[in-house]
């Protein structure tokens, strides 16, 4: 078996797969429904076979039982029947599910990702200032984009735009920690508290939303 783990705290539960397994074996260790048979039918790629296969494995042990996964219309995951709320998220070789009964979100990224390209796209000029004069701006670009990523998956909003509307408070990035972030929408503003942990050469970053 490839490595698993769970992480259990005050704001949920997380479990983390790596996918280092075929398909045909993951496959062997699950019972699919009808739909969830139809669903992974339609995948081609392997890789989205493995995803699809080791986050329901996940849900199931976290759930300690089957659980099937519902999609919104903007496509975002929820447990049907459920009051507890569910993020998902994928790297090249980990899948990762975030149970929690508040507003929560994950991503998880890996730290050698080419952030470049899309960097003027979702960095406000505050924030690029800020990792322009830290020792590793690249793990801290990729830390950001992971932050508004979760925070993304966390709203109901849609249409966000993450340079001007996710703002990410200013500190330093150490090797692991948390910080804060707004969301700033018409009607009112969001805050979040973030942890964020490495994962080999990966960063997974959780985002819960805060009453204020």
């Amino acid at each position: 078996m490839p490595f698993i783990r769970t992480i259990e705290n005050k704001d949920g539960k997380i479990g983390i797969w790596q996918l280092a397994e075929t398909p045909e074996i993951l496959l062997s260790r699950l019972a699919l429904s009808e739909d969830e048979t139809t669903q992974y039918s339609q995948l081609k790629a392997e890789k989205r076979q493995k995803e699809f296969l080791t986050t329901r494995i996940l849900l199931s042990a976290l759930k300690n039982g089957k659980q099937e996964i519902c999609y919104t219309s903007l496509g975002k995951p929820y447990l049907p029947e459920e009051i507890t709320n569910i993020s998902i998220s994928h790297s090249a070789n980990y899948a990762v599910v975030f149970l929690s009964d508040k507003k929560i979100g994950i991503d998880i990224e890996q730290c050698d990702r080419n952030m470049n390209r899309v960097a003027d796209r979702f960095l406000s000029q505050k924030e690029k200032a800020l990792i322009e004069k830290l020792d590793n701006p690249q793990f801290a670009r990729v830390l950001f984009w992971a932050a508004k990523e979760a925070i993304f998956k966390c709203t109901d909003a849609h249409g966000i735009n993450f340079r001007e509307q996710i703002l990410i408070d200013t500190f330093v990035p150490g090797r692991e920690g948390s910080f804060t972030a707004t969301l700033q929408l018409t009607e009112r503003n969001y805050k979040y508290l973030l942890y964020y942990f490495p994962l080999e050469n990966n960063v997974l970053v959780y985002c819960v939303e805060q009453e204020i």
